[in-house]
């Protein structure tokens, strides 16, 4: 059961319209099943909607329709924002598939309305056929010639072609395919194998292993599409971005290349990175799928190396992807040389990701040139802050070298915390902490620096413990002020510190606040 199925055909077409007239905002996902956005309906304030894609019946809106875990039309106009694929399916349906019986049928089973459309129902047709109506359209029908006559019939058959296929066409279909070649007979296999694969209910991008075309069908393919007739017969089957998810497109998209126009490459790639857009609100932990559209596009371009480098730091996220842009690079270093341009100034940018990425070069070039090597160190600890990597840096490069190498990379004080208490670097640490907004940061630092600015920090953490107790007589106060007393406490002879302090609170204005010495007293067990 989905969203879509397990609401009332009104609350789907209703949805539909709201989603059409961008209605939902705010949305965000939650985790892998629920996400969460605003619809605006009839009152101020828009809706508050919650829906989890895998038990339907727990998603939550605020409307009065929705009581009861009845799906409205909120939730479904919030899944149409999340899924374009199903906006698709269900405009098709809208197109081709549509009968007005059976929506006759869905609405005498909607036995709940929503909010502000509760005392809609679906309008009865305002046509009246005029008394005369049979009389004149018997005589317009007479006065039309053959083509005419084709011309409206046609017309009118298309309108509903799944109803004249299955009324009029199946039977004649089989024949026809029976009297020809035995290539429409192989195009007419080879369009079910594809509908089988991207059909609405079996359609499954996580099994991207899955064969399309096997070597024979590849052959024959090849063979077809030189007959003209026939080629925009195969555009029909393979040129579906729904097949991009698979491992196996990838000799499609070769194959196009070599058989299409550069503007007939460019609107399929357009369609391919909107599917890819839409394929990102679904939550597939599998990178595969992404991935294999993403070489698909690849695969139809020319990209030269500075936009392979660009892609890859976009795409960063998207191993497969990166492992095939490198392994098929006209020329590997130059496609490194341009990718740490680009990080160099903006490692930030799927920062997560970059050491990987570094990490397929290594590899590529077998370990063999360190200067990559020494790229994908840096960068595994610039971007995920790990200390074990400034251990490897310190194995080919100096102390002073691996500092002044990290220092001019970054100005991020918690990477440059742990490189000088990797090196135990007690200048460095004190005047970073102490001439910065993070002075609070000294409090997790005092073993590193105590032995050598043992009175520096005390009269910092006096003078804040006495700042702090200025801002008023409050329990929150006194709880602030005393970390402070407990920093203390930590310094060499702090315990004789702390004790001469708490003599002096004694004999101060502040000897009968007894709220104040029960916070010390906490903070000093602690």
């Amino acid at each position: 059961m989905s969203i879509l199925t397990s609401a009332s055909s009104s609350s789907v077409s209703r949805g539909y319209d709201y989603y059409k007239h961008n209605k939902v905002s705010n949305v965000k996902q939650l985790n892998d099943h629920e996400f969460e956005g605003y619809v605006e309906g009839s009152l101020k304030n828009p809706y508050y909607v919650k829906i989890d894609i895998e038990h339907p019946r727990k998603s939550y809106c605020d409307c009065l329709h929705a009581n009861g875990n009845i799906t409205c039309k909120h939730m479904t106009a919030l899944y149409f924002e999340l899924f374009p694929d199903e906006v698709d399916d269900y405009e098709s349906w809208l197109n081709s598939d549509y009968d007005e019986d059976e929506e006759d049928d869905y609405y005498e089973d909607d036995r709940y309305y929503d909010d502000d459309d509760y005392y809609d129902y679906r309008e009865p047709s305002n046509f009246e056929k005029p008394l005369f109506f049979d009389v004149v359209l018997e005589k317009y029908v007479d006065d039309l010639n053959i083509d005419q006559l084709k011309e409206c019939l046609l017309a009118e058959l298309k309108n509903n072609e799944k109803r004249t296929f299955e009324l009029y066409l199946e039977k004649n279909y089989k024949k026809y395919l029976q009297n020809s070649s035995q290539d429409f007979l192989f195009l007419d296999k080879l369009n079910k194998k594809v509908q089988e694969l991207t059909g609405y209910y079996n359609y499954d991008y996580n099994d991207f292993d899955k064969e399309i075309l096997n070597i024979k069908e590849k052959s024959r393919i090849e063979k077809l599409y030189q007959n003209k007739i026939l080629q925009s017969q195969i555009d029909k089957i393979l040129l579906n971005e729904k097949l991009a998810v698979y491992t196996d497109y990838r000799w499609v998209a070769e194959f196009y290349k070599k058989n299409k126009s550069i503007e007939e490459i460019n609107e399929f790639c357009e369609i391919l990175e909107n599917y890819l857009d839409s394929l990102k609100h679904y939550s597939i932990k599998n990178t595969f799928p992404k991935s294999n559209v993403l070489i698909a596009i690849h695969s139809l371009n020319n990209f030269t190396i500075t936009e392979c480098a660009n892609m890859m730091l976009k795409n960063a996220k998207y191993s497969q992807y990166i492992d095939y842009v490198i392994e098929n690079s006209s020329n590997v270093l130059e496609l490194y040389s341009k990718f740490m341009k680009l990080i160099n100034t903006n490692y930030f940018k799927n920062k997560m990701y970059i050491p990987d990425v570094l990490y397929r070069f290594v590899m590529i070039t077998d370990f063999e040139n360190k200067e990559i090597s020494l790229a994908h160190d840096l960068y595994s600890f610039l971007c995920l802050g790990h200390i074990e990597y400034l251990k490897i840096l310190s194995y080919s490069l100096s102390e002073e070298e691996v500092i002044d190498l990290i220092e001019s990379k970054t100005k991020d004080i918690f990477l440059l915390i742990k490189l000088y208490k990797f090196y135990d670097k007690k200048e460095k640490l004190w005047n970073l902490l102490i001439d910065s907004n993070y002075r609070y940061l000294l409090l997790d630092n005092i073993e590193i620096l105590k032995d050598k600015y043992n009175v520096e920090l005390y009269d910092h953490f006096i003078n804040e413990f006495y700042n702090i107790l200025k801002e008023g007589k409050s329990r929150d106060t006194y709880n602030k002020a005393s970390k402070y007393i407990s920093a203390i406490l930590k310094l060499n002879n702090g315990s004789s510190l702390v004790e001469k302090i708490l003599i002096d609170l004694k004999n101060s204005d502040y000897q009968k606040c007894s709220a104040l010495f029960d916070e010390i007293n906490k903070a000093i067990k602690n």
